[in-house]
């Protein structure tokens, strides 16, 4: 090996240097490479792990949907019947309580899922929003009135009609409604003001009576909400869904404590797509 001496020691040249920076550099290279070969390969493999837990819920929703459809059909026919005893009805609503619960289950099972996925579409249709409002509402009241939690609503404004997509808003409403009953303690309330303000802004803030959150930063974060519990609950579960969705249409979504008790969600969305602004 070439050397000069300096000082009677022995040094590299710059030509050394120069090599051996070079070998350090290449030997870098080679490890970036190795290690994006199998962090794209990790990528591969969560792919096909999405996929194929995307098909399978596909594919159970399906399987159960149709016994459920069954089930649940057969025993609103039994409830109809005016010759059931008080028992009989009551053991045959318990049946049909627990088999919506079952087909909401599967319902956001599949949602998620398509989320995921990236394969959750959106349909823009001009709708009536009080209507959508009164709707929602009278499908989540029949859960407040089983946890005797008052539920009321009031649209301020004067604007008739939204372009959104009706269905997500209306599973945008009962989720996040259903969660602030469910924190709520019965004889208490749960309310819903919408307005619409411009530039074309549609608003949804719903005020509960429930305990305060303690997190707010999180709240609505999958590893949050199961922290208490193995696994989320329905409603738990909902608002991960309805969260996502309001991102979807274009959305955004606050959480925050009221000053003497309960939480305050706050939801703005386009009411309009923005060229139509």
């Amino acid at each position: 090996m070439s050397e000069e001496l300096y000082d009677g020691k022995p040094h590299r040249t710059t030509a050394e240097n120069f090599e051996a920076t070079s070998q350090n550099f290449q030997h870098l290279i080679d490890e970036l490479k190795l290690r994006t070969e199998a962090l794209e390969e990790a990528n591969r493999e969560l792919r096909r792990v999405s996929l194929y837990r995307s098909l399978f819920l596909g594919r159970m929703s399906h399987e159960l949907r149709t016994p459920l459809t069954s089930i649940l059909g057969f025993t609103e026919i039994l409830l109809d019947q005016e010759q059931l005893s008080e028992a009989q009805r009551r053991f045959c609503k318990k049946i049909q309580d627990s088999g919506l619960q079952l087909q909401t289950t599967l319902d956001q099972l599949v949602d998620l899922s398509r989320i995921e996925s990236g394969r959750t579409e959106i349909f823009l249709q001009e709708f009536s929003l009080r209507e959508t409002v009164r709707d929602s509402c009278a499908a989540v009241a029949r859960l407040a009135h089983k946890r005797q939690v008052k539920l009321d609503y009031e649209i301020t404004s004067d604007v008739a009609t939204v372009v959104s997509d009706q269905g997500r808003l209306r599973q945008i409403l009962y989720s996040f409604l259903a969660w602030n009953v469910s924190r709520t303690p019965a004889e208490k309330s749960v309310s819903l003001n919408v307005w619409v303000d411009q530039p074309a802004r549609l608003y949804l803030r719903m005020e509960d009576q429930g305990p305060h959150v303690t997190d707010l930063a999180h709240a609505f974060e999958p590893n949050e909400l199961a922290s208490s519990t193995d696994l989320p609950n329905l409603d738990e579960l909902g608002v991960i869904i309805g969260r996502r969705l309001v991102g979807m249409l274009g959305g955004n979504v606050s959480l925050e404590n009221r000053s003497s008790e309960g939480a305050r969600v706050l939801i703005d969305l386009p009411a309009r797509p923005l060229k139509e602004q």
